[in-house]
């Protein structure tokens, strides 16, 4: 079992919080590429993030994480309720996954050069892996706020916001 039950909490946040900029954007703006800013739509960023969960849940059964797996051009993509079913069903994954041991050795799979195909493979464990799924879809979604911002949306305040950030913040304040 994860050291608490507040690390499921977290890893929730980062669920809902997909889940309310999804309910806020029609299929237009999903795949609206903001260029020159970006080269690619908030969709295809939503399916990244969701791949990566998908990629972590599909080999949690066999100890194998691999990232590279992509399911480009998905459903996922390009239809907002597409993916607000894939985060409802991870909603639920996460629920059950939190009841393993955290220390759970995985070995992780990344590609890690632009000029050439070169995988590492890489000892970790669910929770650091959990933990770096959620960092991950922070770090999209502060892009998704600002493709948001250029579509004249608006996004929630703590969205993508990193946890550290909003520490300070509040520290601050």
């Amino acid at each position: 079992m994860l050291k608490s039950e507040i690390e499921l909490t977290s890893l929730l946040e980062t669920v809902s919080q997909a889940k309310t900029f999804l309910v806020g954007l029609n299929e237009k703006e999903y795949q609206t590429i903001m260029a020159p800013h970006f080269s690619s739509s908030a969709g295809a960023h939503m399916r990244h993030i969701l791949d990566h969960y998908l990629a972590l849940r599909n080999g949690v059964e066999h100890g194998v994480i691999n990232y590279n797996k992509r399911h480009r051009h998905s459903d996922i993509e390009s239809c907002p309720q597409a993916a607000l079913s894939a985060w409802e069903e991870l909603q639920t994954w996460l629920t059950e996954v939190c009841q393993l041991n955290a220390d759970l050795p995985l070995t992780v799979i990344c590609e890690t050069s632009v000029n050439q195909t070169h995988n590492t493979h890489s000892r970790s464990t669910l929770a650091r892996e959990l933990v770096f799924v959620s960092s991950h879809a922070i770090h999209h979604f502060s892009l998704l706020a600002v493709m948001s911002s250029l579509l004249g949306q608006q996004t929630e305040s703590q969205f993508g916001i990193a946890p550290s950030t909003a520490t300070f913040l509040r520290q601050r304040a």
